[in-house]
């Protein structure tokens, strides 16, 4: 490569910089040809991972490794080439069954070539918690324990890479993770922008007898499950209170497709109830949900068809966040009362 072309390079390295919003002072450098030391890790632990996107880019992979040799507990790898990302483990040197999503975060793509980018992994009991640039992105389940990760590994085209080790004590942690923007839904305007799913919604509206929620949307077309959370408060850890945990499953083992409710209360979920033989959603086609909070609990609506109650146990009115996940595009929220 010439001094120009070099030169070139350095100097949009630095541009990117400027515009960089996440930085972290804490941060040090590191030598991503060789693995980086970790302390224990347990529920609480985070780490926080800082590059450069340069723009030749194709993949990069953050890897966390293990004692057993040939065993990575989490591959999260963006394919920049290919527009998606995948997330994995490996035992024994084989690939186990990778889970893939899309790279679209609530202000566009969130990894893209001549950027820098921030991201956080976060150890809950069960999962690992994973935001990008001060958005809370996905979760990947644990497949082997946490006590036998020993070392952070980065791997690919990525440069200037740093990282720190820490403890979070709430999920996302905002003075680490900072939303780009809040999205509140109120009935007096149905939200329609900025809807890319995991998405999180402020109800500005008490959540009381007589509310509807009307959700809009599309099923994937190879759909595993999505939920809906009427939950109080945004935090991921610790784990909120939710009134009404909504979960329709479509690709789950031999089973039929059929729908979980359920609410999060006293620490745990509750019991749970099961709704089968009513899902008429079809892969790749539009549908109108429709949640009503009625006298004795919640009814649930496919378009002009009820598929399943739900009987409260919780009071309605302490919801104040809107919480969907899963295999849907979202249209519109929109929110009234009779």
């Amino acid at each position: 490569m010439s001094s120009s072309s070099n030169d070139i390079l350095i100097l949009a390295r630095e541009e990117a910089f400027k515009d960089f919003s996440y930085f972290d002072e804490e941060t040090a450098p590191v030598n991503i040809c060789k693995p980086v030391p970790l302390q224990p890790l347990k529920p609480t632990s985070a780490i926080i991972i800082i590059g450069y996107i340069p723009e030749n880019a194709s993949r990069f992979s953050v890897n966390l490794t293990c004692k057993t040799p040939g065993n990575i507990a989490l591959h999260f790898n963006p394919r920049l080439d290919r527009g998606y990302i995948v997330r994995n483990t490996k035992v024994r040197g084989s690939w186990d069954d990778e889970e893939t999503c899309s790279p679209a975060g609530s202000s566009g793509c969130i990894f893209r070539r001549n950027t820098y980018v921030h991201i956080t992994i976060f150890c809950t009991n069960n999962a690992f918690q994973i935001a990008v640039n001060g958005e809370h992105f996905c979760a990947f389940s644990y497949r082997m324990p946490l006590e036998e990760i020993i070392t952070l590994e980065v791997n690919g085209t990525i440069e200037d890479v740093r990282t720190r080790q820490l403890n979070l004590f709430v999920y996302p942690d905002l003075s680490i993770c900072r939303p780009c923007r809040t999205l509140v839904l109120t009935v007096e305007e149905p939200l329609t922008d900025f809807l890319d799913v995991p998405i999180t919604v402020d109800i500005g509206s008490e959540f009381r007898v007589g509310a509807r929620l009307f959700i809009t949307g599309r099923l994937k077309l190879l759909p595993h499950s999505f939920y809906v959370n009427l939950q109080k408060g945004k935090n991921i850890y610790p784990h909120p209170v939710i009134p009404l945990h909504l979960n329709p499953r479509f690709l789950y083992g031999n089973s039929a497709p059929y729908v979980v409710m359920n609410c999060w209360i006293n620490g745990a979920w509750g019991h749970e109830e099961r709704h089968q033989g009513h899902l008429s959603w079809m892969p790749g086609r539009d549908f109108l949900l429709i949640i009503r909070c009625e006298y004795e609990g919640y009814t649930i609506w496919l378009g002009n068809k009820m598929i399943g109650e739900f009987k409260h146990r919780l009071q309605s009115s302490i919801t104040d966040t809107l919480r969907i996940s899963g295999d849907i595009v979202l249209y519109q929220l929109s929110m009234s009362y009779v």
